[in-house]
C-alpha cells in the first residue's frame, strides 16, 4: 500500500478525530462494574466526585457538562444556585429543591440537587432540558452520555460540500445503546479506518482491530446503529453492504442495507493514509498517494466515488 509521510502532529489529529467513537467506547468499558461514567460529546470529563444514582436520578457534579457547547454553568455558593445559560436563556436550580425553572418555567425534577463532598450535584435532566442537550442512560455499560454538537458542527453537516459534511459527521457527539462489541488483539492497532457508503454523509463506519461500528446522524448525535465483529482471515461478500468486506462473526443491532459499495480512509501512527473504494462486490481499489492538502482535511473528496455503480 502506498504511504503518504505526514508530520506527527497532524497525524495524531487525523486518528484522534476519525476513532474518537471507538476509543471512547473501549475507554468506557474499563471502569469497575460499579462506577458510573459519563461521555459528554465523545470526552470523559475529570472529576473528583463521581456521578450516581439517587431514587431513579442520575446525579453528576457540575464541572462534567462544562465542555457542553455555547453553553456557560455557573454556581453562586451564597445562594446555592445552579445557573445555566443557553443561548441568552438562564434556567435555575437551588440546592435541595427538587423544582427548577428552565427558560422561564418551573419543572418538577425526580432528585433535588445536593453537596457531596464539597461540589454540587445536580439531576442529568436537569442539564440536558436547560442546555437542550440530549442525554441517555446505557445501564448495562453504566454510562451516561451527553450529546450537543456546536452549532459551527451543525452548519458543517449541512454543507454541500461532500469533504465538509463527512468531517462534520464523524466530529459529531456519539451516543451507544447497544453496546459495542469490544476488539481482540488481532490486527494492527495503530491503524483507524473509516469508512462511507457512496453519496453518504450522515452516516459513517469506524474500524479498529476486528471490530466496525456503523453510526448514523439522528437528531444531534451520531448513534451507534450496528456493532460486529470480523473475522480479518477471511475475505467475505456482503451484497447488503459490501463496504464490510470480512466474514461476520457476530453482530449487535440492524445491519445498514447499502449495495453500492463507498470510500475508505485508513490512519495510521506514526504517520501515514491510505484511501481508496470499495466497489458493490467488495473488491477494495487503493488510490494514488494523498497529497499534503488532501491529508491534513481528514476527509477528502475522492473522484472515482461517483463511478461507483
Amino acid at each position: 500500500m502506498k504511504i503518504f509521510t505526514k508530520a506527527l502532529l497532524t497525524s495524531s489529529l487525523s486518528v484522534s478525530l476519525l476513532a474518537s467513537g471507538l476509543m471512547g467506547t473501549t475507554q468506557t468499558h474499563a471502569a469497575k462494574a460499579s462506577d458510573i461514567s459519563i461521555m459528554v460529546n465523545n470526552e470523559t470529563p475529570k472529576l473528583d466526585v463521581s456521578p450516581y444514582i439517587k431514587n431513579g436520578a442520575t446525579l453528576v457534579p457540575l464541572s462534567a457538562i462544562k465542555s457542553i457547547p455555547d453553553v456557560t454553568i455557573s454556581w453562586d455558593n451564597k445562594m446555592k444556585v445552579v445557573t445555566v445559560t443557553n443561548d441568552n436563556e438562564k434556567s435555575t436550580l437551588k440546592a435541595g429543591s427538587k423544582e427548577a425553572k428552565i427558560n422561564g418555567d418551573k419543572v418538577a425534577l425526580p432528585n433535588a440537587s445536593e453537596m457531596k463532598n464539597g461540589r454540587i450535584m445536580v439531576p442529568i435532566r436537569f442539564i440536558t432540558d436547560a442546555s437542550d442537550a440530549y442525554a441517555y442512560w446505557n445501564s448495562a455499560q453504566r454510562i451516561v452520555y451527553v450529546a450537543k454538537p456546536s452549532d459551527d458542527l451543525k452548519k458543517d453537516l449541512q454543507s454541500s460540500d461532500t469533504a465538509t459534511s463527512r468531517n462534520a459527521a464523524i466530529r459529531f457527539p456519539t451516543v451507544d445503546r447497544l453496546g459495542a462489541l469490544l476488539e481482540s488483539s488481532k490486527g494492527d492497532n495503530m491503524v483507524y479506518t473509516t469508512y462511507f457508503s457512496k453519496n453518504k454523509v450522515d452516516e459513517f463506519m469506524k474500524k479498529h482491530l476486528d471490530v466496525v461500528n456503523y453510526y448514523r446522524i439522528i437528531d444531534g448525535r451520531a448513534e451507534l446503529v450496528w456493532t460486529a465483529r470480523l473475522d480479518l482471515d477471511h475475505k467475505a461478500k456482503n451484497a447488503n453492504l459490501p463496504i464490510v468486506e470480512y466474514k461476520i462473526l457476530e453482530s449487535k443491532g440492524k445491519m445498514p442495507v447499502n449495495p453500492t459499495g463507498g470510500v475508505y480512509f485508513s490512519y495510521s501512527l506514526p504517520g501515514g493514509v491510505q484511501y481508496g473504494t470499495i466497489d458493490k462486490n467488495g473488491k477494495a481499489t487503493e488510490l494514488p498517494t494523498a497529497t499534503a492538502e488532501q491529508s491534513d482535511k481528514g476527509i477528502f473528496d475522492i473522484p472515482e466515488e461517483e463511478q461507483l455503480k
